[in-house]
């Protein structure tokens, strides 16, 4: 069976698909797209069993490509993997044809769940409970696992993750930090996760398949790149998962600031308050160390 991959991200599409495989569907070969237009015709190329579709895309939006399908009388299952989960998106989806709308941040239970009926396999009744939240129990979302964060990270970046107790980061000044703003379906602000800027350059060049040399040459000039910072924002969007537990306020990413980026004055005061938080220096394997600080208020 055979799986298109469309988003105008080339990471994002990396991590669906990694999504993909760990959500046990490791045998579907995929083929990927860059956008709405080069999706419809990969259709026609590749004839594939499903499309996992980006919403927001350049040339064609995933939208336009699912309604050029069914106008061209190709009815191949197709289901968007998006950052937005609204009603209103899901039931336009829905009217246009699609099977499912996965928001981001995604798990794999959620990709077994939408996926069992196409490409077979349980996606079990604990998966579909997964994408329903529950009743809120938490005043303060957790702070996830130092075993949680590992495991994550280690399937973002593809690489062996060591975590080992740190110090409370601090933000602004020179060359800054990575700082992302998380909040609950109401858009009340709930955590804050800080990368220093040895982190940030090594989760992005990582995440990205470029080389150590890369995070190395961001480092040594206090500078980073557009697309470590897009690739590291892309982590911290990721992440919102690990606050996402049962009796817990779904959150999501909401804001993120790259060094040198000023911060909102509420958001640095959140980042450097004590309390629920944690501290950590996180080893990315043959990149290299750097600080992390997770805070829930």
């Amino acid at each position: 069976m055979k799986a298109l991959v469309v988003d105008d991200s080339r990471v994002m599409r990396q991590i669906v698909i990694r999504t993909l495989r760990q959500a046990g569907y490791d045998w579907v070969e995929v083929v990927q797209a860059e956008n709405g237009k080069e999706g419809f015709d990969q259709v026609r190329k590749e004839n594939p069993d499903i499309v996992l579709s980006d919403w927001n895309m350049p040339e064609a939006s995933g939208y336009e490509m699912l309604q050029n399908l069914r106008g061209s009388g190709i009815d191949v299952p197709f289901g968007f993997v998006t950052s937005e989960g609204s009603e209103e998106m899901r039931e336009k989806a829905a009217a246009a044809g699609a099977l499912f709308l996965i928001a981001k941040p995604f798990t794999p239970e959620a990709f077994a769940a939408a996926l069992a009926p196409v490409l077979g396999g349980d996606g079990g009744s604990a998966a579909e409970a997964s994408i329903v939240q529950g009743e809120v129990k938490f005043e303060v979302n957790p702070l996830p696992s130092n075993l949680a964060i590992r495991n994550l990270l280690s399937d973002l970046l593809n690489r062996d993750v060591e975590l080992s107790d740190g110090r409370p980061l601090p933000v602004g000044g020179k060359p800054g930090s990575l700082v992302g703003l998380y909040v609950d379906d109401h858009l009340k602000s709930k955590a804050v996760v800080v990368f220093d800027f040895a982190l940030a350059a090594h989760a992005g060049a990582s995440i990205g398949l470029l080389p150590p040399g890369a995070s190395e040459a961001a480092i040594e000039d206090k500078e980073l790149p557009d697309n470590l910072a897009v690739n590291s924002r892309e982590v911290l969007n990721i992440m919102a998962s690990l606050f996402n537990v049962e009796g817990a306020a779904h959150l999501k990413l909401y804001a993120s600031y790259v060094p040198g980026e000023v911060l909102r004055p509420d958001v640095a005061d959140w980042a450097t308050r004590t309390g629920s938080r944690l501290d950590l220096v996180v080893e990315v394997a043959r990149y290299g160390k750097g600080g992390l600080s997770i805070v829930t208020f």
